[in-house]
């Protein structure tokens, strides 16, 4: 009986050694880190990985086109026509201040997304675009039209924003606000954000 208890004993003290070594290796905030998850989220947005994105960016906006994705094609061809050209270069990290700064370069494409949502909007109030996110021939007929436009795109937009790095429960997460949201998509998401206003 002694040798049971003793063995149990042993058996919960490895257990809890085991879970409190894996409560201690959660993602650390260096350099080294930061650099990987802005190459990671680079890769992701330029694939369009709904999943990887999810992970490692926090951005209410691509949250959004990202759910739609999950359910519409139309939603993932436009993401990936987006993102297909950015590049993302690290000029400098603050781990200090959980920052970093970088320099995104895209097609321009805030001229045919504003286009696009002038004539969306002249031709249905938000309610009706609204009632007809998920009707399969208006996102045929509406966002691959967009999707042809940005194809069209030659002006190049390139910006220098400051995010903020949190750590995730297994990653660092990049914080997209709406100015690093516009940056990356080359002007396009806040024109289309203006849809719903």
């Amino acid at each position: 009986m002694k040798k049971i208890t003793k063995s149990a004993l042993c058996f919960l003290l490895a257990v809890i050694t085991v879970l409190s070594l894996a409560g201690c290796s959660k993602v650390q905030m260096t350099e080294d880190n930061i650099l990987q998850t802005v190459i990671d989220v680079e890769t992701a947005l330029k694939d369009f990985d709904e999943e990887t994105l999810k992970k490692y960016v926090d951005s209410k906006t691509l949250d959004v086109i990202i759910q739609y994705a999950e359910k519409h094609i139309q939603f993932e061809q436009l993401g990936t026509r987006i993102f297909e050209s950015m590049t993302i270069n690290v000029e400098s990290v603050d781990t200090e201040k959980q920052t970093v700064t970088v320099r995104i370069t895209n097609y321009d494409y805030t001229s045919m997304a504003s286009i696009f949502v002038s004539n969306l909007k002249s031709s249905y109030t938000p309610v009706q675009l609204m009632n007809k996110i998920d009707d399969e021939n208006f996102l045929n007929s509406q966002l691959s039209e967009l999707v042809e436009l940005m194809g069209m795109a030659s002006g190049e937009y390139e910006k220098t924003v400051t995010l903020k790095v949190e750590k995730g429960k297994r990653n660092l997460v990049l914080v997209f606000d709406e100015e690093a949201e516009d940056a990356v998509s080359g002007g396009a998401l806040t024109a289309i954000k203006d849809i719903y206003k």
